[in-house]
């Protein structure tokens, strides 16, 4: 791909890019938000015509102008954002697009069965091919996605977040089929903020900034300092890094949260649970352990059967998610699409929805009202757009989830709560979040954090809850703070049980 452009109305998302990638080699494709890895996926995969640019496949020069002509092109792509269809079975969406033709132009259902099968099996995603999709796991319909990518039998194969809900062992399974498909002469892009998958799997990298491709070359002779300077235009400050932590003396009279025998089943078992003012409390563990039903069940968008929820104080009993929100409480979800964002409404909107939330039912609403308030929380936390006036869909995911996060800090909630929230967001827009919770600490407020990815949890956490089967395995505070252990606990290996407070 060379010379590579294409504006959306004044906005430049890419300006004369190039990106090579080789037969039989994982090239990794890298950029913060808003850099123009997304735009240049879409324009090798025909979701978008380019202004202006050449793309060869073989030596050959080939229009790529809708999905029809990659897939003629050998191209294939998993997304993050997921193109399978919910309603539809797990052998349907495989199928989808490419359906095998049998008797007078009726789909072979048999032949589609056995394709279906066969990637699962590679893939090892237990699922039954009838399943409908919108009743799987997230991780799983991530690891269908990719199925579905793979059924394609793609000469140039593209990755565009797609692990980013997968779990370590699932990362391993794609890992060693994409070593097969490389070996077989395949060609493989892979878009990724997870830098350690990088230099796990990658043999080179091409590095976009504003639109533009400002480096590449063998990610054996790149480290994460260069390739996050060529990023960023900034050299990383370890100063301020991973694991400086100081030890929370956590006093009776900062409890903020006391949680006890919580139980939502089968999802949560009699869960206790400690937050206090001033510290990021981390909750991890492999996907689907009851960590977001925990986070919605504070939030009373899920209604647990048992169990007592004492905030600030009081016993609380909210009857929706607005009661407590209007009790001071904040709600930062890492799905933008489904959760967070309205995609067709404005910046200045999507930032003012938090304060609406909290305003009286039938009371005047001024523009300038809603276009202050998003002024400043657009000039507080750098959140980068044309203008206030664009849709929320316009801007990056990286500025799309500031926004998010701006919405609501904005509103100084007493506990706020993220369930994981800068996945898919790349490594510098997740350091400007995390230095905007930390600043919110030091005025007491109690964040509760949950990640997919474990770096990330040791990084941010002052303590953190370890989930396993809806219950708590393990708490992990001070030395106990490792990587090994927290990755024991995730899978029910560990003797730490909880402690209750630490």
């Amino acid at each position: 791909m060379t010379g590579i452009s294409k504006n959306f109305d004044a906005v430049k998302a890419l300006n004369n890019a190039s990106l090579e990638v080789k037969a039989g080699e994982i090239m990794a494709l890298l950029g913060s938000n808003g850099s123009g890895k997304s735009t240049m996926v879409k324009v090798l995969s025909g979701l978008v015509n380019p202004t202006a640019g050449t793309i060869k496949i073989d030596g050959k020069t080939v229009q790529i102008r809708s999905g029809a002509d990659a897939r003629r092109n050998g191209v294939a792509v998993a997304y993050q954002d997921l193109s399978l269809v919910p309603q539809m079975s797990v052998v349907d969406n495989i199928a989808l697009g490419a359906e095998p033709s049998g008797k007078v132009g009726m789909v072979d259902r048999k032949k589609a069965l056995e394709t279906a099968e066969f990637y699962l099996k590679k893939l090892k995603i237990d699922v039954e091919p009838d399943a409908l999709v919108q009743f799987l796991m997230p991780s799983t319909q991530s690891m269908v996605e990719i199925a579905k990518a793979l059924a394609l039998k793609p000469k140039i194969l593209i990755l565009d977040e797609a692990t980013a809900s997968l779990h370590s062992d699932e990362v391993d399974t794609v890992f060693e089929v994409l070593q097969e498909l490389k070996a077989q002469g395949v060609a493989i892009i892979i878009v990724t903020h997870r830098m350690s998958e990088i230099f796990r799997v990658c043999d080179r990298c091409t590095i976009l900034k504003g639109g533009e491709t400002v480096a590449s070359g063998n990610i054996k002779d790149m480290d994460l300092d260069e390739i996050v300077f060529h990023m960023t235009g900034k050299k990383p400050d370890h100063s301020a890094g991973a694991g400086q932590h100081l030890e929370h003396t956590n006093k009776e009279e900062d409890l903020l949260l006391d949680v006890k025998g919580l139980s939502l089943p089968p999802k949560l078992d009699s869960v206790d649970f400690r937050a206090y003012r001033g510290e990021v409390v981390g909750i991890g563990g492999l996907d689907g352990q009851g960590q977001a039903d925990f986070i919605r069940a504070l939030l009373a968008d899920q209604k647990p059967s048992s169990g007592t929820i004492v905030y600030k104080g009081r016993e609380v009993h909210y009857h929706s998610p607005a009661d407590a929100i209007a009790d001071d409480m904040g709600f930062i979800s890492g799905d933008r699409a489904r959760e967070s964002i309205f995609p067709i409404r404005s910046v200045a909107e999507n930032i003012f929805a938090g304060s609406a939330a909290k305003g009286k039912l039938f009371a005047p609403l001024m523009p300038k009202t809603v276009n202050d308030f998003a002024q400043k929380a657009m000039d507080d936390y750098g959140i980068v757009a044309g203008s206030k006036a664009h849709p929320a869909s316009s801007l990056s995911g990286g500025n799309q989830q500031k926004l998010v996060v701006g919405r609501w800090i904005a509103l100084s909630p007493a506990l706020l709560l993220l369930d994981d929230p800068t996945k898919g967001v790349d490594i510098h827009s997740r350091h400007e979040i995390h230095e905007i919770l930390k600043k919110c600490l030091e005025d007491g407020m109690s964040v509760i954090y949950v990640s997919s990815d474990n770096e990330e949890l040791l990084e941010i956490s002052d303590r953190i809850y370890v989930f396993y089967e809806g219950k708590i395995s393990a708490q992990l505070v001070g030395a106990d703070r490792t990587e090994e252990k927290l990755v024991a606990a995730m899978l029910g290996l560990s003797e730490n049980t909880a402690k209750g407070e630490a």
